[in-house]
């Protein structure tokens, strides 16, 4: 009796090993399926691996993980953007273009929320809109308006903007799978 239930509780673990690995396996796949028309296939993969639900998520919860990605970012260049704001304060059209930018960001983070309801709600149309409207229209506008200064832009807040507009690609490329 004993050893018929050791091997009873073996099979059970044998099963539950193999249909953790499977779905693992099926997930990885649906990530890299995801991942692969955005603008950088690394930086989507990392984002979705870094979070613990990722392995578990369907599409609408992948496009949420990236999103907590780029507001993660959005918030480093916000507090960037107040930075040099101060810092660069005494030059009228330095400061007035990143108090611009400034406002551009927190358009965007009214947006990622915006997105989000959205993808919960299964508006996916209204998502990808807003994800281009409200998110990644205004740090393109930051850059550009910044770019045209001949603004010295600081190592790390170039990298945060590239960054975040390569994730921003991300979910509009999950939205238009859906």
């Amino acid at each position: 009796m004993e050893e018929s239930s050791s091997i009873i509780a073996k099979l059970l673990l044998l099963t539950t090993l193999v249909t953790i690995l499977v779905i693992s396996r099926a997930n990885e796949e649906l990530m890299m399926q995801l991942c692969h028309n955005s603008d950088n296939l690394t930086l989507c993969l990392r984002s979705l691996r870094a979070d613990p639900t990722a392995p578990k998520g369907d599409q609408v919860e992948l496009a949420r993980i990236i999103l907590r990605c780029v507001n993660s970012h959005l918030i480093t260049l916000t507090n960037n953007t107040s930075a040099l704001a101060w810092k660069h304060r005494r030059s009228p059209k330095a400061a007035s273009a990143l108090k611009q930018c400034g406002l551009g960001y927190a358009t965007a983070k009214r947006g990622v929320g915006k997105v989000d309801a959205q993808l919960i709600a299964g508006d996916y149309d209204k998502a990808a809109y807003d994800v281009s409207m409200t998110v990644e229209a205004p740090p393109v506008s930051c850059r550009a308006c910044l770019v045209t200064l001949n603004f010295n832009f600081p190592s790390s807040f170039r990298y945060h903007t590239e960054v975040y507009l390569a994730l921003t690609q991300a979910p509009l490329r999950i939205i238009d799978r859906f």
